[in-house]
C-alpha cells in the first residue's frame, strides 16, 4: 500500500504543477511563431538547437505532454521483473518513438501539411482510440484478458523475452501512437518549424528541430519511467491496486479524448460518474479496519462530493447560457467565400479577423466557452469582419484552404487592417487568454 501512495504521489504532484508549467508557457505557445522562424534563420545550429530542446522540456508539463504519463507509467507497471534500468530504457524507446514521429512530420511537412494529423483526429478515430482505453481499462479490473491470437502470441512472446529483454520496438511505436492521437497541442514552436519547412523547403533541418524538440518533452518521461522503476518492487499484493488505479486512468483518458466531440455538460458528467466510481474502487463503501483503509475511504468521499458538484454542474443552465454573448462570427466553408469577405471588408474600410478551427480540437471548445463567450471580446470584434472557418474536415476544399494561409494546426487567428494587408506580426496560434486576444484586436484598428 505504501508504494501504491507513492504512485499516487507521483502522478497527482506532476498534475499539480501542469498547471503552472502550462501558464509559463502559454504566451510563449500563443505568441507569433514568426519571431521563432527568425530565431532558425538568425541564428547557428547549436543556439537554436538548444533552444528548442528547452522549449520542449517547458512544453513537457503541459497538456501537451502530461496525457503520455499514465501511458508510459502503464507500460511499465505491466512488465514483470522489470530493473530499474530497464524501465529507463523503456522510457528512452517511447520518447525516441515521439521524437521520430515529430521528426517525420517535419520531413512530411513540405508534402502532406496536417492531412495525417487530421485524419487521426477525426471523431471515429478518436472514438476507436477511446474504446480501446476502456477495454485496458476493464481488462485492468480483471473482467477479462486482452490477449493475440495464440499463433502470434507464441511469437511475439518469444521475441519479446529473447535474452529476457523488454521489447522495445513494441513501446516505442506505443509512443508514435500516442504522439499522434493522444497529444492534444499545436504549438506555436511547432507550426513555426512547420511554416519554415513549407517556405524554405529544407526538410531535415525542420526534422532535426523538431527531433531536438521532442526529445525535451520526454525529458520528464524519462525520469517518470526512472522513478516507477525505483518506487515498484517487483512482487507483491499491491498489484491489484496498482491495476485498479492505471484502470481509472485508462478510463479518464477515454473521457478526456471524448471531450473533443462531446458536449462540455456530458463531458463533466463523465467525470462525475469517474469519480464516483474511483470511489467505490478505492473501497469508501466498505468497512475500513486499518489506518490507511481510513485514509482511502476519506479520500473516497471526497471523490463522491466532488463527482456531485461536477455533476451539478453539469446540468443546464438557461439563464446563464441566455446571457452569454455571441462573438459576432460569420462562418464560411470555401476558399472563395473567404477571399470575397476579405476584398468586401477592404472596399469597406474594415479589418478582418479570421480564426481557423475544428469541432475535436479542444483548445477551439475552451476558446469558445472562456474568450469569445466574454462580453468585453464581442464587443471589441464590432467594426470588425470576423471569419469563423472550420478546417477540422479531411476534404479538398479544407486542404487548399490551409495551403493558402499556411494553417498547419487550430486554433490559428490571423488578421487584415482595413486595407486588405496581412499582419503576420499579430497571428496568434493555439489557445489565448480573453487580455491576449483583446490587446491584437486592438492592434488591429490601430494598424
Amino acid at each position: 500500500m505504501k508504494h501504491f501512495k507513492g504512485l499516487i504521489a507521483v502522478f497527482f504532484v506532476l498534475m499539480s504543477i501542469s498547471h503552472a508549467g502550462w501558464s509559463f508557457s502559454l504566451g510563449f505557445e500563443s505568441s507569433n511563431p514568426g519571431t521563432i522562424i527568425n530565431l532558425i534563420q538568425n541564428y547557428n545550429a547549436f543556439v537554436y538547437l538548444a533552444l528548442f530542446f528547452g522549449l520542449g522540456i517547458m512544453l513537457a508539463f503541459t497538456p501537451c505532454v502530461l496525457p503520455m504519463v499514465p501511458i508510459l507509467s502503464g507500460i511499465i507497471v505491466g512488465q514483470r521483473s522489470l530493473s530499474g534500468t530497464q524501465a529507463v530504457k523503456l522510457s528512452i524507446s517511447y520518447v525516441l518513438g515521439m521524437a521520430v514521429t515529430y521528426a517525420t512530420a517535419g520531413l512530411l511537412a513540405g508534402y502532406m501539411g496536417s492531412t495525417v494529423q487530421t485524419l487521426l483526429q477525426q471523431p471515429i478515430v478518436i472514438i476507436a482510440f477511446s474504446c480501446l482505453f476502456l477495454l485496458m481499462a476493464i481488462s485492468m479490473w480483471g473482467f477479462f484478458d486482452l490477449r493475440l491470437p495464440n499463433a502470434l502470441n507464441n511469437r511475439l512472446q518469444i521475441l519479446c523475452r529473447r535474452n529476457n529483454k523488454p521489447n522495445y520496438a513494441s513501446v516505442a511505436l506505443m509512443g508514435i501512437i500516442s504522439t499522434l492521437v493522444v497529444s492534444p497541442c499545436v504549438t506555436a514552436p511547432l507550426i513555426a518549424v512547420l511554416s519554415y519547412i513549407a517556405q524554405s523547403g529544407q526538410a531535415m533541418k525542420g526534422g532535426l528541430i523538431l527531433f531536438v524538440m521532442a526529445l525535451g518533452m520526454g525529458l520528464p518521461l524519462i525520469l517518470v519511467g526512472a522513478g516507477h522503476g525505483s518506487l515498484l518492487p517487483k512482487v507483491g499484493p499491491w498489484m491489484t491496486n496498482i491495476k485498479r488505479f492505471f484502470a481509472l486512468i485508462m478510463i479518464a483518458m477515454a473521457i478526456w479524448m471524448l471531450g473533443r466531440i462531446l458536449p462540455e455538460s456530458l463531458t463533466q458528467l463523465l467525470w462525475a460518474g469517474l469519480l464516483i466510481i474511483g470511489s467505490i474502487s478505492l473501497g469508501t463503501l466498505k468497512t475500513a479496519s486499518t489506518k490507511s483503509g481510513h485514509l482511502l475511504k476519506g479520500f473516497g468521499v471526497l471523490l463522491i462530493i466532488s463527482g456531485a458538484i461536477i455533476g451539478y454542474s453539469a446540468v443546464p443552465m438557461i439563464n446563464t447560457s441566455m446571457a452569454s454573448p455571441k462573438a459576432p462570427f460569420i462562418k464560411v466553408d470555401n476558399l472563395q467565400d473567404i477571399e470575397k469577405q476579405i476584398i468586401a471588408a477592404k472596399q469597406q474600410g474594415k479589418p478582418v479577423f479570421l480564426e481557423f478551427y475544428a469541432s475535436w480540437c479542444s483548445d477551439c471548445q475552451e476558446m469558445e466557452t472562456k474568450v469569445f463567450n466574454q462580453s468585453t471580446v464581442a464587443q471589441a470584434m464590432n467594426g470588425l469582419v470576423n471569419l469563423k472557418v472550420n478546417i477540422g474536415d479531411n476534404t479538398a476544399e479544407v486542404a487548399r484552404i490551409k495551403k493558402a494561409f499556411a494553417i498547419y494546426g487550430t486554433p490559428t487567428m490571423l488578421f487584415y487592417n482595413n486595407k486588405g494587408e496581412a499582419l503576420p506580426k499579430l497571428s496568434l496560434v493555439g489557445y489565448v487568454n480573453k487580455q491576449t486576444l483583446l490587446e491584437a484586436l486592438d492592434q488591429v484598428k490601430l494598424s
